[in-house]
């Protein structure tokens, strides 16, 4: 016997039924929201790559156009007219004025010039070793750091001194290619010459903060101590780069693993 209490059987059903579509809905509405902030996620991260690609496209364009210069430079320099015999040094040696020049002569220029080569050399050994392998935004931001420590008041205020800071302790080395043995290993010209390359072109006047003002970094895969005291800049290629929170946090730490 039936219970007159009891709703009817379609009733019940339609109640069911009602239930089912708007759970249902809900899920579509769930779905929708999260294809959304998909969307939404997928078209911030295509705008940061575009931008990526734009600012490593202008330093290249900028770099291109200093290495054809120079090239050129070198052409004139080759198809320039042929130049006088030089007198013989007894002709020289009679004339008071020469005599007077060599006297007068600023010999500080010729040791500027050696600075400035060895300065060149650290700077494209620093390139070579940490980033040889990145692209070339990757190499100017490891370029970067090596600048902006020499531009700070905390590190040397020579691109030597701060790329070989600390090497002569075993375990003090600011860069570790410094003192892990990686410079005893043959070098891969072509890299090495790029690199040569970019650093002369650096220390030329082509400078771009693509660091954002680090003066630390170190590779991806690993987690330094001392990355938890600075304040994250940029992630380029395989290595993160950070900078000191504030004046009063001053404390060196290498700057790769």
């Amino acid at each position: 016997m039936s219970d007159p209490l009891a709703p009817p059987t379609h009733e019940v059903n339609w109640t069911l039924r009602s239930l089912v579509a708007a759970g249902l809905i809900c899920v579509c509405a769930v779905a929708a929201a999260m294809s959304a902030t998909n969307s939404v996620d997928q078209a911030a991260e295509q705008l940061k790559a575009e931008a990526a690609l734009a600012e490593e496209a202008a330093l290249v364009t900028e770099l291109a156009a200093y290495l054809t210069s120079e090239t050129q430079a070198a052409r004139d320099a080759l198809d320039g007219p042929r130049l006088k015999p030089a007198k013989a040094a007894a002709e020289q040696l009679s004339s008071s004025q020469a005599l007077a020049d060599f006297l007068e002569f600023d010999f500080t220029t010729l040791a500027s010039a050696k600075i400035d080569s060895e300065q060149r050399t650290c700077l494209a050994q620093a390139i070579y070793y940490e980033a040889r392998s990145e692209p070339r935004i990757g190499q100017l931001a490891v370029a970067d750091v090596i600048m902006n420590r020499v531009a700070s008041r905390v590190y040397p205020n020579s691109i030597c001194d701060v790329v070989f800071q600390g090497s002569e302790r075993r375990t003090g080395c600011q860069f570790s290619f410094t003192c892990d043995g990686s410079m005893q290993a043959r070098l891969n010209t072509r890299k090495w010459e790029a690199s040569e390359q970019l650093a002369g072109a650096i220390l030329a006047g082509i400078h771009a903060p693509v660091s954002r003002n680090a003066t630390h970094y170190h590779a991806t895969y690993v987690t330094p101590y001392w990355s938890a005291k600075l304040t994250p800049t940029a992630t380029i290629g395989t290595h993160k780069f950070y900078k000191f929170p504030s004046r009063r946090n001053t404390v060196a730490a290498p700057a790769s693993m």
